[in-house]
């Protein structure tokens, strides 16, 4: 999987201090439906066993298998002050106005 963030994210991201271990985690639910759906979620969150950890513009982040399995295999990050962070691949915007969550032990 290749991941990039577009200049605009990269500038949001990089204010946030990461503890260690830590990294923003790209997350797609699958929810099920005739439309095969799913859900995607942007939030700080603890590397996990399960997850991918990729370093882009030297901001982790972090993609479990799990939610590989409903993302294109190149996906990327943007922000817009009005939209709030996109998340996109070459094939298709999976959402927009994405707001960026913290784990729920901080």
């Amino acid at each position: 999987m290749e991941v990039t963030i577009k200049p605009a994210a990269a500038a949001q991201l990089k204010m946030i201090e990461f503890k260690e271990n830590e990294g923003v985690r790209i997350e797609a639910i699958f929810v099920g439906s005739c439309s095969l759906y799913a859900e995607h979620d942007l939030r700080i969150d603890q590397k996990g066993p399960q997850d991918d950890l990729f370093i882009t513009e030297g901001i982790p982040v972090l993609v479990s298998k799990e939610s590989q399995k409903h993302l294109f295999h190149k996906i990327s990050l943007d922000y817009s002050p009005a939209l709030g962070y996109k998340l996109s691949s070459d094939e298709e915007t999976y959402r927009y106005n994405l707001q960026l969550k913290h784990h729920k032990n901080s």
